[in-house]
């Protein structure tokens, strides 16, 4: 499991292919070298959004910047997000439980 933080450690390509093993694109999608716009287009989420991605880590082929064009491929940011998703589902399920168990402690 991966653990997401303010400032995620960059991703290897086999730690990416194993993230897009495990979530696959949906099959009608196509995968495809994006820029920004489109990327956050094809992940349904704001540029905002998926600027704030990138600075915490979803993995980029090309780093865009002033006069340079991001290059993302689409399964491996659909996979880095559906595993961002993933862990923060876990994460609050284990803080719900944890929750619970207090307050059965109380009673």
């Amino acid at each position: 499991m991966f653990f997401w933080s303010k400032a995620m450690k960059e991703l290897t390509e086999a730690e990416i292919d194993e993230l897009i093993d495990r979530f696959p694109l949906p099959n009608d999608r196509e995968d495809a070298i994006l820029g920004l716009g489109d990327t956050a287009l094809a992940l349904g989420v704001s540029l905002p959004t998926m600027q704030r991605y990138l600075k915490i880590g979803l993995p980029a082929i090309k780093r865009g910047g002033i006069g340079r064009l991001w290059r993302i491929r689409l399964a491996a940011a659909w996979a880095w997000r559906e595993a961002l998703i993933a862990e923060r589902v876990e994460s609050k399920a284990k803080v719900q439980k944890a929750r619970s168990a207090l307050a059965c402690q109380r009673h």
